[in-house]
């Protein structure tokens, strides 16, 4: 069983570089939304269209699109979770790509 932290650890190897720009959980895991490095919160989400979810019971992860089978039952029931401070601090304020 992984914790929420672990689970962004497991996210974030899988994009370095790359930024959160949301976080949801659902009752066998949660999906992020993966921004590009230098993403500001003022500009759109997902530019790239990635989402990753990943599960509890193993830490395994996919990419999170229409093409995952839990795709519409899991957007049903999501709920938004606030980001660790750690991934959090990686967005950078408005404006300020640089």
């Amino acid at each position: 069983m992984v914790t929420y932290e672990q689970a962004c650890d497991i996210i974030a190897a899988a994009f370095p570089g790359a930024v959160f720009s949301a976080a949801y959980e659902y009752p066998r895991g949660w999906y992020f939304n993966v921004e590009p490095s230098g993403w500001t919160e003022d500009q759109p989400v997902n530019p790239f269209g990635v989402s990753a979810i990943i599960h509890k019971a193993d830490g395994a992860w996919k990419y999170f699109n229409v093409g995952n089978p839990e795709f519409l039952d899991v957007l049903g029931v999501a709920k938004p979770v606030a980001l660790p401070e750690k991934y959090a601090a990686m967005i950078r304020p408005k404006h300020n790509a640089g």
